[in-house]
């Protein structure tokens, strides 16, 4: 049954979203919504309230007392509760903030500063950690400062344009119709998604590989929807192609990299028998996973699928070749360890590795009904 709480909590949020009531209104309101009261009762309530919240003044005018409480005093500290990283959100927002000082919009930026120091009071992320770019290679806009400032337009304006964009791999030049949905950072580059309507798709593309857009005045067509989420889910980084099961063995020496961290949204993981853990998720097999893959060449062991495992062994025997013609003298340090077999097994999977030089794959199954991979570097005699 309601009683006096339930009666203050009502007062306070009426004087917390603004309102000016006197105890008149305030039974009229009461008595209506939640019990029947006296005048007496509802000026105790006020009375009780105050000392609650001291911020609540009454403002004689006439023969009325009008409550409120200040637009200033309006924060309710012990209602409002945030999570570790909307926390964390509002510390880096102040960060950003602070480098807008000295700008033309430094006194509306102060405004929502202050605003946020009481959520997040005190200094947990310096300013000068913001651009601290630890990306190695990071691609060098300085130079294109009037195709960003254009893609930053057309991407707001959600208008039809015609983009000259050239293709990386054959560095030849064409014209496509586009609408930018959104830009992202990947790896130190800069990428904008655009729809195709002629292919009926979403692209990422490379902003330095853009060199002209023109808006496309007499183009009419409806964009679907775009959901960077889902968008993304069929991509490992930034491109895209068909999509594989992937199973992944991370050496138990190296897991703590990888515990409790999100490479795709679609990843599983498990540790086996060995204590190894099993990284599965469904991605396209594209040079953004081979290259991810590569990196941690000591670490990672691909279980499936066999394509994947023979470009990574494609690519690995062309680094070898490479060092082979330019560096023939230098063998690894543990040469004749390497040429030894090893056999281990890991999520009912059997392997047999043989270490030599030139690359094939094998498969075949096991008689248990299990698959067996056998992974050989052959290495062919010359004949003499």
């Amino acid at each position: 049954m309601p009683g006096q709480p339930h009666r203050i909590l009502y007062m306070y949020k009426k004087f917390l979203a603004g309102e000016t009531l006197t105890s008149s209104q305030l039974q009229d309101m009461i008595s209506e919504e939640i019990e029947i009261v006296s005048i007496r009762t509802i000026q105790r309530d006020l009375r009780l309230l105050q000392k609650i919240e001291p911020s609540l003044i009454g403002t004689p005018k006439g023969k009325e007392i009008y409550w409120s409480i200040p637009k200033d005093f309006r924060y309710p500290k012990q209602i409002f509760r945030f999570e570790p990283n909307e926390l964390l959100a509002f510390h880096f927002l102040k960060a950003h903030l602070k480098t807008f000082r000295g700008t033309v919009i430094e006194k509306d930026v102060e405004k929502l500063y202050k605003k946020i120091e009481k959520y997040a009071p005190q200094e947990v992320v310096l300013d000068e950690t913001l651009y601290w770019d630890q990306n190695v290679g990071y691609y060098d806009y300085s130079k294109l400062d009037d195709i960003l400032q254009k893609v930053i337009e057309c991407t707001a304006s959600k208008k039809w344009y015609t983009v000259t964009y050239t293709t990386p791999k054959t560095l030849t030049s064409k014209d496509i119709i586009v609408r930018f949905e959104t830009i992202f950072s990947y790896l130190g580059v800069l990428y904008v998604v655009a729809y195709v309507p002629k292919h009926k798709i979403h692209v990422s593309l490379s902003v330095h590989n853009i060199s002209k857009i023109e808006e496309k005045k007499d183009f009419y067509e409806a964009a679907p929807p775009f959901n960077f989420r889902e968008w993304s889910s069929y991509r490992f980084g930034v491109f895209s192609g068909e999509i594989h099961n992937v199973k992944l063995m991370i050496k138990k020496e190296f897991i703590h990299f990888f515990i409790n961290r999100r490479w795709h949204v679609s990843q599983t993981e498990k540790l086996d028998k060995e204590g190894n853990l099993i990284l599965e998720m469904r991605v396209p097999i594209g040079v953004d996973l081979i290259n991810w893959i590569l990196s941690w060449s000591d670490a990672i062991v691909v279980l499936e699928p066999k394509e994947l495992i023979q470009k990574i062994i494609n690519r690995l025997y062309q680094a070898l070749n490479n060092y082979k013609i330019f560096a023939p003298e230098i063998k690894p340090k543990d040469f004749d360890d390497l040429m030894k077999e090893e056999k281990f097994e890991t999520g009912g999977v059997k392997f047999e590795v043989y270490h030599l030089k030139e690359p094939s794959l094998k498969v075949s199954e096991s008689t248990e009904g299990k698959s067996k991979y056998k992974l050989t570097l052959r290495s062919k005699k010359k004949k003499e």
